[in-house]
């Protein structure tokens, strides 16, 4: 994919190409003309604009980087640049009476309540197996747990054993019929709250949790396959930010992407 993706990006780092259709939807022909010629002119010109391309991908990573705070599945903890990523934000708002930050959560519900589903499935089978209850799980138990595959045979007989129905084919539907659906909205809610609370509190050791506004989760299937905080500034931007947009706006004024100027305007204005 990354060696088919070098060939078919174009010098500013954009994907842009015209792919005319013609006949009918029985026996549709499509014309790939552009693509073949802009692939053939890649492999000659890109090698040489390398240190630019370079630069516009280094500069959209440190715009999305400032924007976005993504978590993990099943996880409401941040990791130590994502500590330090929140930080910066509190002390911005602290040396900056004039700004706040709205964050709009960007949530993807099937799939976080997916991997609940499956783990608290895995973890009902596993409490019985080893005749436990849940208040004697240790760390090393919830290691255990999140490392056992759903394919796992023993615990896939397990289910087939107890649900005794042979009309369920997949694992998520014998999971569903395993754990309640309460249990995993419960965990969700749950999730979402630790993971808001998780990101307030840095706020609060500054003293600036006022100028702090989260709103409503979005439900989303996101780019990334995972949940994330949209972050958005109100008055003033933090410098870092700020250089990284006047960096790609120079970038965009820059004739490997100048050309696309327009188009990004229009697309704008449909946003």
């Amino acid at each position: 994919m990354r060696l088919i993706m070098a060939f078919v990006r174009e010098r500013g780092n954009v994907i842009d190409y015209e792919v005319p259709i013609s006949g009918n939807l029985n026996d549709p022909k499509f014309h790939l003309r552009d693509v073949i010629v802009d692939v053939l002119k890649n492999i000659f010109v890109k090698p040489a604009t390398t240190t630019y391309r370079m630069q516009v991908k280094n500069t959209e990573i440190e715009i999305e980087k400032s924007l976005t705070l993504t978590w993990d599945m099943r996880n409401s903890t941040l990791n130590s640049k994502q500590e330090k990523f929140v930080e910066r934000m509190a002390e911005f708002l602290e040396k900056t009476p004039n700004a706040s930050i709205s964050i709009v959560p960007q949530v993807y519900s099937l799939k976080e309540k997916e991997y609940i589903l499956f783990f608290e499935a895995k973890k009902k089978y596993y409490l019985m197996t080893n005749k436990m209850n849940e208040q004697s799980l240790s760390e090393s138990d919830f290691e255990n747990i999140d490392k056992m595959s759903v394919k796992d045979d023993q615990f896939v007989k397990h289910l087939n054993k107890v649900l005794k129905d042979s009309m369920m084919f997949t694992i998520q539907e014998k999971c569903s019929s395993y754990i309640s659906s309460s249990i995993v909205d419960s965990e969700y809610k749950n999730l979402n709250e630790k993971r808001k609370n998780t990101f307030i509190n840095y706020f609060k050791k500054e003293n600036v949790e006022s100028r702090l506004k989260i709103a409503q989760a979005n439900t989303v299937i996101p780019y990334n396959g995972f949940s994330f905080y949209k972050i958005e500034y109100k008055g003033e931007l933090p410098k870092s930010l700020l250089n990284a947009y006047n960096d790609m706006n120079q970038l965009n004024n820059e004739s490997p992407r100048r050309k696309y100027k327009t188009v990004r305007l229009k697309n704008k204005e449909l946003l």
